[in-house]
């Protein structure tokens, strides 16, 4: 590339300058040529790339010389772009101005715009003069390849030296750029699309995803995936154009605010995938920690999932993540004394997980809720009851209250007291015990070292028999059958031997203590012994009874 086409460029130039001149305009008067600051080398080497003050020469004073001037030029010309390609917006006002400027990590006499997006463009200081550090011009040409793929640099440059309509400061042909890329990200869509999903179904078919929420997760990782790369694209394609540097500074940055944002739900989606064939092997266990530990995993891989692609959002987003941090190292211990129970909660989960009280699956009893065990999360642990409600109950209490894990149970036990009538005689009684020892030894589903049955005592209204007898079933159905064949047998043998079984029942004795109003029933032949006053009583209430009484049909 030789000087003489440079001025052929103007064109190009002058969109990708737009903003920028406008801005350097408004400073009003052209650089000192001096050198003497960071803002005098950029500001130098912006001004003379203007299409107003065009000078390409003048603007390459501003790098550290490596090559001859039509090399220096070219280097300079390549630099514009690479900041107008990549919305690198140069805010003139926050580049400093003082010659003695020092970096404040570094100590260094450099100054670098942009320490975030891009390290390798800096200005230097080498004898009281600043210019573009000898590490940016060197490292100018591969920037400038990354920016312009496959020699588009030379397309650029044919369609900008026809180009002399514009509207609205853009030229013919990056308007037609513009219209033409939508096309094509939708073309290229539908052709990731249907190059992905045969992928994405054959993987499903060989993990055995069935599940109508796991294939969905399949699909929507197909189109995230799909929808990144056009991301990817779109940041690729929208610096070849060369438009204004603030528009490109806009959409760049939403770009790829937007494509952290596909990647993160990409790898929620997958992170989903991958627990469901980890789920699947964990059900094929006989142990049950693993599917205790599954859904704990998790969700911790999510939240940190989340957690490590907010960190570049915030930097796009400007937001300062020293000052958050600490922010959040401050609020946090007040959000830690608000939120106690919260944090109760966490670090019940944990110990649930390490001590083992119960595990998913088991039938427990625990603050005063009876269920299946269904999940154990971070704040809470859910239960489903016999009548397939889910309960919800916070970790805690079932670390501070009494878990009964009623899964565990080697056998299950069937006890009650048999009352029989005080009627009946020890012989009677006798045979009756020694056939319901009979009867529980015998039944299959018993277990015989364990089997008590004895007169336990003589209670109020019956003599008691103490019926323990534990049986080694799986379920609660089965131990409802059990338990009805067992109290049928007892019906069956007491109705053989001629026993009735006692109901509660309470006889009440009234006695006549001295000083007691005498019984106004009480026969007349006793009246003998009444004092005055006691026969004035009693004849009042007589005359009461008389008055109130209602008349009977025969009077």
């Amino acid at each position: 590339m030789n000087f003489s086409s440079f001025a052929d460029m103007r064109s190009i130039l002058f969109i990708s300058l737009l903003f920028c001149s406008i801005q350097l305009v408004s400073q009003g008067l052209p650089p000192t040529g001096a050198l003497e600051s960071p803002y005098q080398a950029i500001y130098q080497h912006l001004y003379y790339l203007q299409a107003e003050s065009y000078d390409p020469s003048k603007a390459a004073e501003a790098l550290t010389t490596i090559g001859d001037t039509a090399t220096m030029v070219e280097l300079a010309i390549q630099l514009k772009q690479v900041l107008d390609g990549n919305g690198y917006f140069m805010y003139l006002e926050k580049i400093p101005r003082d010659p003695a400027w020092r970096d404040t990590l570094t100590r260094s006499s450099t100054y670098t715009p942009f320490p975030g997006e891009n390290p390798l463009i800096f200005v230097a200081e080498q004898d009281s003069i600043w210019q573009y550090s000898a590490e940016t011009v060197k490292a100018i040409p591969d920037m400038h390849r990354r920016l312009f793929p496959l020699g588009t640099d030379r397309l650029v440059n044919w369609f900008g030296q026809r180009s002399e309509t514009s509207f609205l400061g853009i030229y013919s042909w990056q308007w037609i750029g513009l219209l033409l890329l939508p096309v094509f990200l939708f073309i290229l869509y539908w052709l990731i699309y249907f190059l992905i999903f045969p992928i994405i179904r054959s993987l499903a078919h060989r993990y055995q995803v069935d599940d109508l929420t796991d294939q969905r997760s399949l699909r929507h990782a197909d189109r995230y995936l799909t929808l990144w790369l056009l991301v990817k694209v779109s940041i690729l394609a929208i610096p070849i154009l060369q438009l204004p540097v603030r528009f490109n500074e806009w959409v760049l940055h939403g770009l790829r605010i937007t494509s952290w944002i596909f990647v993160m739900m990409l790898g929620l989606r997958i992170l989903d995938l991958i627990f469901v064939y980890l789920r699947k092997a964990a059900e094929k266990t006989e142990s049950k920690t693993d599917d205790q530990l599954i859904p704990i995993l998790r969700k911790t891989a999510q939240i940190a999932l989340v957690f490590l692609i907010l960190i570049p959002i915030l930097r796009l987003l400007e937001v300062n993540l020293t000052a958050l941090i600490a922010g959040l190292s401050i609020g946090g211990i007040a959000l830690a004394l608000a939120a106690q129970d919260t944090v109760k909660n966490l670090i019940s989960s944990a110990m649930i997980f390490f001590d083992k009280p119960f595990q998913i699956g088991d039938y427990i009893l625990a603050a005063g809720v009876e269920g299946t065990e269904v999940e154990i999360g971070f704040r809470s642990t859910r239960m489903m009851t016999i009548d397939s409600s889910i309960i919800t109950v916070p970790n805690s209490n079932m670390i501070n209250d009494q878990v009964v894990n009623l899964g565990l149970r080697q056998y299950r036990l069937i006890h009650f007291m048999i009352g029989v009538v005080y009627s009946t005689s020890a012989a009677q009684i006798k045979r009756f015990i020694d056939s319901l020892r009979e009867m529980a030894h015998a039944h299959p589903d018993t277990r015989k070292d364990l089997i008590f049955i004895y007169l336990h005592e003589l209670n109020n209204s019956s003599i008691d028999i103490r019926f323990r007898v534990p049986v080694v079933v799986p379920d609660f159905k089965n131990e409802l059958i059990v338990r009805e064949e067992l109290v049928m047998g007892i019906i069956e043998l007491a109705h053989e031997a001629g026993i009735s079984f006692a109901f509660p029942s309470q006889s009440l004795y009234v006695e006549s203590f001295p000083g007691q109003i005498p019984n106004p029933g009480a026969p007349v032949s006793d009246l003998a012994s009444w004092t005055d006053k006691e026969r004035a009583w009693l004849a009042s209430l007589q005359e009461r009874w008389t008055v109130n009484r209602p008349e009977s049909p025969e009077e």
